[in-house]
């Protein structure tokens, strides 16, 4: 059987997307020129004019080459396209400081000190004229008891000093920038309460407002129908999208044991819309017309939905992806769910390209095409008479699918395998099912209290009983896997083991035998290489810590971290800050040094038998000397200068340049996160006109050093 013709439309995205992930790739600035994208359609359709049946083998060869540079020219051109800061009217082009005209488009997320949003530009002031512009802005507002921040759909003029987003601060972080620009945003600014002033309130009609009320207003009704605490948290979640209020510990526990996608509102929510509406529907398949009827029913469902939930970006693509599964399963050609997904990733990337890059599109996507194709020789393994027992492994094979397919995108991206996912998804697909059942019965009754809050009372208490499960799942020993040595390289090799162990089940050939070991022998060799090259680094990283001091000295898979007892004694500081190093470079183990204790310091590092020593204020790492300072000694009489590879500067110590240079010789000035932007700035002239050599790693980031 040649499965190929099953798969028409994967034959179309695939040239599309590879147009789309090459032009990202190399980071594209000028499309393909439009005299070629033309010739290659007006080709593609002479060709296609032609009875395709009666060609020749090369000449339908001939045709597939052409529609597929065709095709892939059009992803490519799409990114261009698409990339609001290759415009000319980009106002980055223009200016980034001076008085902006901006609209407010996302309504405002609270954090502790700020709202946060983003702000489409509409004009930039030059001199006495408003010139048109465009471009988004990541907007800090911040918080006053008088000064509201603008509403959503609001229109602004504020002045400021717009900054690029920066990269990543410290090896292995979160590239915050990376994320931003999939959204088109590549700039931010913090604005204070005197440096805007709104125009123009928000008026009429706007689909994305209206339905960023509704679904405030029915957070509302939930709270006021007996949801309380982690439970109303979690309910938000599960049903509105509205995951601001969940708290580190409920996110730490649903990642963990591996149901963090019960928490997004995607494809899981939408699918259980979906299956509901088609069991109540079922009865709905005589003719033709009642099946149009009925799949316009579940569209108008799976839509309304979506809008409920404020139409978040994740919910719009589940909602697109069921639409197009709906239109197929409806037509009568019994068309492929394959070709469904397809057809909806091609018009969703027509539309935005750069959502290729976004996570949730990726595991969306690879887990459903994870349950299509791996969960049927998973479930074949076992066929249960009993229907309860049947129901279980059902619900553990396609667990098992799904976490097969998106396992290696989910170990890349966060270096991290829940070990008891099969449990933890146990319990809560079939909760959350329920529960996201009853918490929309809540929001439908919401106009009869009594009945709201009996649903209510119901979804508060599923809703306990899954935090406690996932909890006490998360908790027991070793239930995540951390594995930091899968990277994209890796990444392709097991999508292709994983392949070609589906093609040999399916084909039933050994030359997919043959591929799959050969595969999985450069993965070890892959594996195997980073392994040798961990063991042997040795390298010093200066990190860039917010307002405290932070030092990673590595030997092989050990390192030595030098930091402020308040940096060391705070988790999260230490996940989003440094831990992204500890998966790069694979530490087996870290030994905490605080150097608030810097008395005693030296003692405890030549008890704990390390390769660093240390005196005082003084350290030696593999020959090299680092000295870190936050005040200078009075020069009295005679002394010798001191050599010194890193001198590190910390805690805003008063500074004499000149008594410095008297002091020390160094080969690099380090000023750490701990100082302020003014003493930087002055500092980092200062040395510059002195002909020091100087780092700043506020500015620049982590300063690392290979040995």
């Amino acid at each position: 059987m040649q499965y190929r013709h099953l798969y028409p439309m994967v034959r179309i995205l695939l040239p599309f997307l590879a147009g789309i992930i090459v032009c990202l790739a190399i980071s594209a600035t000028s499309e393909i020129t439009l005299i070629i994208w033309i010739s290659l359609l007006v080709l593609s359709i002479a060709c296609g004019v032609i009875h395709f049946n009666k060609l020749r083998f090369v000449n339908r060869l001939l045709f597939g080459v052409i529609v597929s540079s065709f095709l892939f020219v059009t992803g490519y051109n799409s990114v261009i396209l698409n990339k609001e800061i290759l415009r000319s009217d980009h106002f980055s082009k223009m200016q980034t400081k001076g008085i902006f005209i901006a609209s407010v488009i996302e309504p405002l997320q609270e954090k502790d000190h700020s709202f946060k949003t983003i702000l489409s530009i509409k004009g930039i002031k030059k001199g006495n004229a408003i010139i048109e512009a465009e471009g988004r802005i990541l907007t800090y507002f911040a918080k006053d008891s008088i000064n509201k921040p603008p509403a959503e759909g609001s229109l602004i003029a504020f002045s400021a000093d717009v900054q690029a987003i920066s990269p990543p601060q410290n090896p292995g972080a979160f590239d915050y920038r990376k994320y931003m620009a999939t959204n088109n945003v590549y700039h931010q600014v913090y604005m204070n309460t005197v440096s805007w002033k709104i125009i123009e309130q928000p008026h009429g009609f706007n689909l994305f407002r209206t339905a960023n009320q509704i679904s405030g207003k029915f957070v509302s009704i939930l709270n006021e129908n007996g949801l309380k605490g982690r439970e109303f948290a979690v309910a938000s979640a599960l049903l509105l999208g509205q995951n601001d209020m969940l708290d580190n510990e409920t996110l730490q526990a649903y990642s963990g044991s591996g149901v963090m996608h019960i928490l997004s509102v995607s494809g899981l929510h939408v699918g259980v819309i979906f299956i509901a509406i088609n069991f109540l529907l079922a009865f709905m398949k005589k003719s033709s017309l009642i099946i149009i009827v009925k799949t316009t029913i579940i569209l108008l469902i799976i839509w309304a939905y979506a809008f409920l939930t404020g139409l978040s970006p994740s919910v719009m693509r589940a909602a697109a992806m069921f639409t197009f599964i709906s239109i197929g399963n409806a037509s009568k050609r019994n068309v492929h769910i394959v070709n469904s997904l397809s057809v909806s990733a091609i018009v969703l990337l027509l539309i935005d390209p750069l959502m290729i890059n976004n996570i949730g599109f990726q595991l969306s996507y690879i887990a459903i095409l994870g349950i299509v194709f791996i969960n049927k020789p998973i479930a074949g393994l076992w066929h249960p008479a009993n229907k309860i027992v049947a129901h279980v492994w059902g619900l553990i094979s396609v667990s098992i699918a799904a976490q097969i397919a998106s396992a290696p995108l989910a170990l890349m991206y966060f270096h991290q395998f829940p070990v008891y996912f099969i449990p933890a998804n146990l319990a809560a697909i079939d909760i959350s099912f329920l529960a996201i059942l009853s918490g929309i019965a809540v929001l439908l009754t919401s106009f009869i209290p009594a009945v709201s809050n009996f649903f209510g009372i119901i979804t508060n208490f599923l809703l306990y009983i899954m935090n406690y499960c996932v909890e006490y799942i998360e908790q027991l020993p070793h239930s995540v896997l951390h594995i930091s040595s899968v990277f994209s390289k890796e990444t392709i090799l097991i999508y292709l083991i994983i392949v070609s162990i589906l093609l040999l089940f399916f084909l039933k050939r050994k030359e997919w035998l043959y591929l799959s070991l050969s595969f999985m022998l450069i993965l070890s060799i892959s594996f195997s290489s980073t392994e040798m090259k961990r063991q042997k680094q040795q390298k010093i990283i200066f990190y860039n810590s917010s307002k405290q001091s932070a030092i990673g000295l590595i030997n092989g898979k050990q390192q030595i971290l030098l930091a402020d007892s308040k940096l060391l004694s705070d988790k999260t500081a230490i996940k989003f800050r440094l831990d992204g190093a500890k998966n790069l470079y694979g530490f087996s183990t870290v030994n905490k040094y605080a150097l608030d204790t810097i008395a005693d310091l030296g003692q405890r590092l030549h008890k704990g038998g390390n390769t660093l020593h240390g005196w005082k204020n003084n350290f030696l790492f593999h020959n090299k000397r680092i000295v870190i300072i936050d005040s200078l000694p009075k020069i009295n009489g005679r002394f010798r200068k001191l050599k010194v590879d890193y001198l590190v500067i910390t805690n805003n110590p008063k500074l004499q340049v000149s008594v410095l240079k008297q002091l020390y010789d160094p080969e690099c000035i380090i000023i750490d996160g701990s100082n302020s932007y003014y003493r930087t700035r002055k500092w980092m002239t200062e040395f510059r006109k002195a002909g020091l050599p100087a780092y700043s790693v506020k500015d620049t980031g982590a300063y690392i050093v290979d040995l």
